[in-house]
């Protein structure tokens, strides 16, 4: 539990990372939110929406964040109540950069006034702008995977290549599928009318909507690039296999010969030519045998288109 207030003249930001059941029991004693809203930052809500009440806004928000272990792209949850003079936000876990701007409006008297004094609606602009920062940065590494594995299937073509291609598929569409709920949020947020909020918070959730229609733009241009890749190496796959097959099948028709000329001096029978002559049979095999490398050799330094 990481319980913190951050205080303006008019304004107060109540943060609480970690959220347990007991940050929840505190906060009912103290803002008068409807209980559903409080069961959903309890369950972890899985999508993100916009609550509007008369008194006070509760808004989910999923940033996009990776995961350390396996890379996969996946939304952090982020609660919000707005009321007037109230700003309060919870997680289950921290989110660095929110957090890192908390520790700035505590430690610098100045720039909390900058901020805080424009009013809740600016505050939590600045707030979403910060959490979503880190977003962009997700869609760069995103681009610099996917142009490296274009880079990688130029010059080579493996089975592994398919396994990142495909985990660079979900991380676009992933992506996607966290940002666009709350671009219709913000759309909504900025057309939302209440006391508690400035007249013109429009421009600022306006702003924060371009990124996001930045983001969802990006990671959907990226996925189509990266199913172009998919098909692209599939099909240098199915050539190298085609490849191999017909070296086999030369292989295989090149040893005909050996074994047509051992099944008949096999049988043992009087009548074939020079039969009983060794040097003769025995010269049959090497040449048959120096045919096979021959076409091997003729198959493996034919140039390649």
């Amino acid at each position: 539990m990481t319980d913190r207030i951050v205080e303006s003249k008019n304004l107060a930001w109540h943060h609480i990372s970690n959220v347990s059941d007991a940050d929840i029991e505190i906060l009912q004693t103290q803002y008068k939110f409807h209980s559903l809203d409080y069961e959903d930052v309890l369950s972890d809500a899985p999508l993100s929406k916009l609550d509007i009440y008369k008194h006070y806004l509760f808004l989910i928000f999923h940033i996009p964040t990776i995961n350390e272990q396996n890379g996969h792209v996946y939304g952090k949850a982020f609660f919000v109540f707005l009321s007037h003079g109230v700003l309060v936000t919870l997680s289950h876990k921290p989110h660095k950069a929110i957090d890192t701007f908390y520790e700035r409006l505590q430690n610098s008297p100045k720039f909390s006034a900058s901020v805080m004094g424009k009013g809740v609606g600016y505050l939590l602009y600045r707030i979403l702008s910060e959490g979503f920062k880190d977003s962009m940065n997700i869609v760069k590494e995103l681009a610099n995977e996917v142009y490296r594995l274009e880079e990688t299937i130029e010059h080579r073509y493996e089975k592994k290549i398919t396994v990142q291609l495909g985990h660079a598929r979900r991380n676009a569409l992933f992506l996607r599928h966290i940002v666009d709920p709350q671009r219709n949020i913000l759309t909504t947020l900025s057309n939302t009318k209440r006391t508690f909020l400035e007249e013109e918070q429009n421009i600022y959730f306006d702003d924060l909507h371009d990124v996001l229609d930045t983001i969802s733009l990006t990671s959907d241009n990226l996925k189509h690039i990266v199913d172009g890749l998919f098909d692209i190496n599939e099909t240098l796959i199915s050539h190298k296999t085609n490849e191999v097959i017909t070296l086999l099948t030369i292989v295989s028709s090149a040893l005909m010969v050996p074994t047509l000329i051992s099944g008949f001096y096999g049988m043992n029978v009087d009548w074939l030519p020079y039969a009983f002559n060794p040097k003769f049979v025995s010269s049959l095999f090497v040449i048959g045998i120096l045919g096979i490398f021959a076409i091997i050799f003729v198959v493996l330094r034919r140039p390649e288109d």
